[in-house]
């Protein structure tokens, strides 16, 4: 993966933190100094696709699929940007859908559960086209259905969540053209959400150690080794018992 230095777009400089969700990341990304990356089975995959050049990663948080050594971070978490900094990442403070890179800069762009949080997605997925370079690959994950919301997503400081065909549609609609995606199961149940959302609000610091330290290790430890991708072509109808998708597009923007 190239590591060269991306240089910011004067025109798009960043943005401070916005959204009624600040305060709740940084309480999340304040309980601990842990960085897990998840998902490193996609990002298995993922890193023999880029072209060799650089990767951002929109909103991970200290949960990064992209490694944290090297990769460049948009986050809207002082605490999370100061964490990642001191891991190697080459991260900025950001927000309202912005990204502070000139267009073409990146040869992958991941925003994976980010877009469920952001008022103007339809500006962050432009966003994303514009920096990403032209048959670059977009990573992009968020919950399904909205009947499946619970108070999991209240405290998560979801916005939304999307059903399948206006999803499809605003990925197209930006320019990037979906060429598979995965699908997981609805797993929160009720009783469990409004148990999980109230240990949150009553202890966020010990709640967020908790998840991350022992939950969110454990899940990637899991993944790191018996993680296995099924991807399905997006012709393909999806399941109405999906709880989440994960999309990979590619920006179809002509290469000029």
């Amino acid at each position: 993966m190239e590591t060269g230095t991306v240089r910011p777009n004067p025109r798009t400089q960043p943005h401070g933190p916005g959204g009624d969700g600040s305060r709740v990341y940084e309480d999340r990304w304040g309980a601990t100094r842990r960085i897990v990356q998840m998902r490193p089975h996609l990002w298995r995959e993922l890193e023999g696709e880029v072209d060799g050049g650089p990767v951002l990663e929109v909103g991970p948080g200290l949960r990064p699929t992209a490694p944290a050594a090297g990769s460049y971070f948009v986050e809207t978490s002082a605490k999370a940007v100061q964490t990642l900094s001191r891991a190697g990442g080459r991260s900025v403070r950001a927000g309202d859908g912005h990204l502070p890179f000139r267009d073409r800069s990146f040869g992958a762009v991941l925003a994976l559960e980010v877009l469920e949080h952001v008022e103007e997605d339809r500006r962050l997925l432009s966003e994303i086209a514009r920096v990403l370079r032209p048959g670059g690959r977009a990573i992009i994950s968020v919950p399904l259905h909205m009947a499946l919301w619970t108070s999991t997503d209240v405290s998560c400081a979801h916005v939304r969540r999307y059903e399948p065909d206006e999803f499809l549609g605003k990925l197209r609609e930006a320019g990037l053209r979906p060429e598979r995606y995965e699908v997981r199961k609805a797993r929160s149940h009720p009783v469990l959400a409004g148990m999980g959302s109230g240990l949150l609000r009553a202890m966020p610091t010990l709640s967020n150690w908790w998840l991350q330290n022992v939950v969110f290790a454990a899940h990637s430890g899991w993944h790191r080794r018996f993680g296995r991708l099924r991807w399905r072509d997006p012709a393909e109808p999806i399941l109405r018992s999906s709880g989440g998708i994960t999309v990979l597009a590619t920006n179809a923007s002509p290469d000029k």
